[in-house]
């Protein structure tokens, strides 16, 4: 009976080792990911992923969610603060929470830019402190 056991012990631990090996890093999202930020539509994966249907071949990500990932997956602050993708735009006005408090500002439902999108703020021909400024008159600050 030891031997069995032990021998299963051994094979128990070898494919934990070998399906962790051939297995992606631990960086895809999740549903709990995906609620901690403010608001994710229309992007959703792609607000972190380089690809709209991340998988285990392509579960790269983008600049947002390297930042993301690299704050442990929480959203605040310091995270709304910075601009990860260089466009202009901050990325807690790119996702609707400026302040980073995870409530989304004012009205907003769905994302006219993506924090992970280093193209598209630019788009919008407004820079980072004038869409604040206007956020903050409709949030009545």
């Amino acid at each position: 009976m030891k031997f069995v056991c032990g021998r299963l012990a051994v094979l128990s631990v070898a494919a934990a080792l070998i399906l962790g090996a051939a297995g992606p890093p631990c960086t895809h999202a999740t549903p709990a990911d995906m609620a901690v930020l403010p608001v994710v539509v229309p992007f959703e994966c792609l607000i972190c992923h380089v690809e709209a249907n991340p998988g285990p071949a392509s579960a790269a990500l983008n600049l947002f969610g390297l930042d993301f990932l690299a704050g442990g997956r929480v959203w605040n602050a310091e995270l709304a603060a910075l601009d990860s993708d260089g466009d202009g735009c901050l990325n807690g006005v790119e996702l609707g929470d400026a302040d980073g408090d995870g409530l989304a500002d004012g009205n907003v439902t769905t994302l006219a830019t993506n924090p992970g999108d280093p193209g598209d703020c630019s788009r919008l021909g407004i820079d980072a402190s004038t869409w604040g400024a206007l956020k903050a008159m409709f949030d009545n600050r």
